[in-house]
């Protein structure tokens, strides 16, 4: 299993996040407030214009740098 950012899967691609960089202390709250933390399971819906994660029954749009710093690895 490798280590890579989100940015660098396809969409339909599962992966579990093991780490966020990046972000300020503000994005990190509204991130966690939508279950994106390390160890939970998300599917890639969509790449562009914006890439949209799924976390379980949430669906979250997110912008390039905000999904770079998104490290997971696949399932």
């Amino acid at each position: 299993m490798t280590e890579q950012s989100v940015t660098e899967l396809k969409t339909g691609e599962k992966a579990r996040v093991i780490a966020i960089h990046g972000q300020s202390a503000a994005s990190m709250r509204k991130l966690i407030v939508f279950g994106l933390l390390p160890g939970r399971e998300i599917e890639v819906l969509q790449t562009f214009p914006a890439y949209v994660l799924k976390i379980d029954n949430t669906q979250l749009a997110l912008d390039y740098d905000a999904a770079f710093g998104i490290i997971v690895v696949t399932c």
